[in-house]
């Protein structure tokens, strides 16, 4: 259940942020690492950019 636990979060989080008046995800930073670990030695990270928290348009 790791995938949709993360999904949940990041929602969540997007959330907060519209509801803060912010213009972009998360808590102002535009950059963020999601890190996880599995058996053995497995070790999966992402690396997140902030996006608006109100519809996407590209640049």
């Amino acid at each position: 259940m790791w995938s949709p636990s993360v999904l949940f979060a990041l929602d969540e989080m997007r959330k907060q942020s519209i509801k803060q008046g912010k213009s972009t995800t998360g808590q102002g930073l535009e950059w963020g690492v999601l890190l996880a670990l599995g058996p053995g030695l497995t070790v999966e990270t992402i690396g997140l950019r902030s996006c608006a928290a109100v519809g996407y348009t590209s640049q």
